[in-house]
């Protein structure tokens, strides 16, 4: 964590003379947070990244008064996008939920404000560190509406905003005047890191759901249903042709056969284990399935939804489903995973992935990885392998223990 209250643990050199630079103040914009630093040489007044989250091994300066950046690597994106937003600043008067628990003089603040649902969650992820290694701590979780119904028990504080996630990138004066004002309540105030991939939590002290039981008989297969990222054979082909349907209103063809390719798939399953269920979830009901898979996909998500859905991954002896923010919450609670992978995605190689398995050759058994092309009979075959040689596998790799 870094400290922001009563002195800025913030370090950096002036690009101009090589100087040291002074922090003088944090800044809050919504989804960044940022320093207002001056050189102590040359005098010359810059904005610089916090070292947070997607910022923690890069960083950029920015000289407001003459339009020039330094930075490292894509930080130089976010610092056109930041500036950009300060530049024209949103003025909704934002309405700010705040909810205090218990009163602390000190506390670390976890803002979890994102432009995708997946960094939203895996920075809120972040919280059972805090609060299991600093408990002289008040944790303040700053979260966007959609998870307030996941913040874990015992933070000190919740402030709830309404900014959505398709308005990330904007600044909000009154969100940052609001967060401002609410620090001079407190001695010390430090800033969390915020990783973006935290690798130690249990998912079940956020979604109050358990993870899945091997004990339990009945073996249900899920598939996580898309719409906006199709299960197709030739993806670069399916990518340009979904683009062209959507623009003109009619996505059905390639929804269709999506809807085939998964009942091709479960049939196959279904030939070599009998006695399986399965289900069919996500976002999107613009097929349908035949009775023996059950649909619990929904049009919306709310609080109520996504914790049947979490009920249903706990269920679920297996998920499969295409890379993406879509597998977080059914890889934290499903037995195993199929992740399918599009040519496009390798390079966020697990990032879509709730490791919740410890012993790092059982996690290799659960949480699996196939190129999104890989055929329907070598995806039945190694799902009923998963789920038919589990138990013996494990065994053989616990005799030890």
């Amino acid at each position: 964590m870094i400290e922001i209250k009563p002195n800025i643990q913030h370090h950096s050199i002036c690009p101009y003379c090589q100087a040291a630079l002074k922090p003088l103040t944090v800044k809050w914009h919504g989804m960044y947070s940022y320093v207002e630093s001056q050189c102590v040489s040359c005098s010359t007044e810059l904005i610089e990244s916090l070292k947070i989250s997607h910022l923690i091994d890069k960083y950029f300066q920015i000289d407001q008064k003459e339009n020039n950046f330094w930075w490292k690597g894509t930080a130089i994106d976010h610092a056109k996008i930041l500036l950009d937003s300060l530049r024209n600043p949103e003025t909704e008067q934002l309405d700010i939920c705040q909810e205090v628990f218990k009163p602390y003089n000190r506390v670390i603040i976890l803002n979890c404000i994102d432009h995708l649902y997946g960094h939203c969650l895996l920075k809120l992820l972040n919280a059972q560190r805090h609060l299991d290694a600093d408990p002289d701590y008040g944790l303040v979780l700053i979260v966007p509406k959609f998870l307030r119904w996941m913040v874990p028990e015992g933070v000190a504080e919740v402030w709830t905003v309404p900014i959505p996630i398709s308005k990330s990138f904007c600044y909000y004066p009154s969100f940052a005047e609001f967060v401002s004002e609410e620090i001079e309540r407190f001695d010390e105030v430090y800033v969390s890191q915020a990783y973006s991939h935290p690798s130690q939590f249990d998912i079940t002290r956020f979604t109050r759901v358990p993870k899945h039981s091997f004990n339990q008989k009945d073996i249900k297969i899920t598939f996580i249903w898309r719409e906006d990222r199709m299960w197709l054979n030739d993806r670069g082909l399916s990518d340009l042709v979904f683009r062209a349907l959507r623009r003109h209103n009619m996505p059905l063809p390639l929804l269709v056969l999506q809807n085939w390719q998964v009942r091709r798939l479960f049939t196959k399953i279904r030939t070599q284990i009998p006695t399986a269920k399965f289900a069919i979830a996500g976002l999107g009901r613009g097929t349908q399935f035949p009775s023996w898979i059950e649909d619990h996909r929904v049009d919306k998500f709310n609080k109520d939804t996504e914790q049947q859905m979490c009920q249903l991954y706990s269920e679920s002896r297996l998920v499969i489903g295409i890379h993406g923010s879509n597998m977080l919450l059914p890889s934290g609670h499903a037995g195993m995973t199929l992740d399918l992978m599009p040519d496009g995605r390798w390079n966020n190689f697990a990032q879509d992935i709730l490791y919740q398995e410890p012993d790092p050759r059982i996690a290799s058994f659960r949480y699996r990885y196939l190129p999104l092309t890989t055929s329907i009979k070598t995806l039945a075959y190694m799902a009923e392998k998963m789920i038919v040689t589990s138990s013996v596998f494990y065994s053989q790799m616990i005799a030890d223990k």
